[in-house]
């Protein structure tokens, strides 16, 4: 992995920022904290569909910061860097709330308590392959779309999963809608990639 001398912060002020932090700097991390905190609570607002964590898991993004501070090294921008621990964070709070969503099923089934089986008999008892392939298909596009660098993964689940317009998703990250807009198309051509490789390989289709 390529790393960059200290002296390529120059160009990048939150960088150079984090790098006093570094040094031990609490005013330079509640400036950073100052810039990005508002920023940061919307991506993850808008990647958890909601606000509910919002609060909790920002809080978290900046305590992984401080706490990754003697390991900090200049490479990429800092909002690249950033973005990825938010991204990170994210995955594992919907990791969590998954894990929760299965055992709460799992305990429902147990006792017999079932309020959503009216609703959802039919369409799983008609097509049961059909409902596997649907979510083994999911579970791929996901799988590819996590595999994206933390740009265009941000920048795509915003504009494709989350409906943001291009203005919107440049906003939410930080850079100007062309930017926004290249970053979206990359990581589509990359996850078009990605997923014709699997259907050359005959995992899905």
């Amino acid at each position: 992995m390529v790393r960059f001398s200290d002296s390529s912060a120059a160009s990048d002020p939150d960088a150079q920022l984090m790098l006093q932090v570094r040094a031990g700097s609490e005013q330079a991390f509640n400036e950073l904290v100052e810039r990005y905190e508002d920023r940061v609570r919307g991506i993850i607002t808008h990647l958890m569909g909601g606000i509910a964590y919002a609060d909790d898991l920002t809080q978290d993004v900046f305590l992984r910061v401080y706490r990754a501070r003697g390991s900090y090294v200049v490479g990429a921008k800092f909002s690249t860097w950033l973005f990825t621990i938010v991204n990170n964070v994210v995955s594992n709070a919907r990791r969590g709330l998954a894990r929760r969503r299965e055992i709460s099923f799992d305990r429902d089934a147990a006792g017999g308590h079932r309020p959503a089986e009216s609703l959802s008999r039919h369409r799983h008892d008609a097509a049961p392959s059909h409902n596997a392939e649907s979510k083994e298909v999911a579970s791929l596009v996901r799988g590819c779309i996590n595999r994206l660098v933390p740009r265009q993964r941000a920048a795509v689940e915003l504009c494709d999963i989350e409906g943001l317009s291009y203005s919107r998703v440049a906003k939410a990250i930080g850079t100007s809608p062309d930017a926004a807009k290249s970053l979206i198309h990359r990581g589509r051509l990359n996850l078009k990639q990605m997923l014709a490789t699997h259907v050359l390989k005959g995992n899905v289709l």
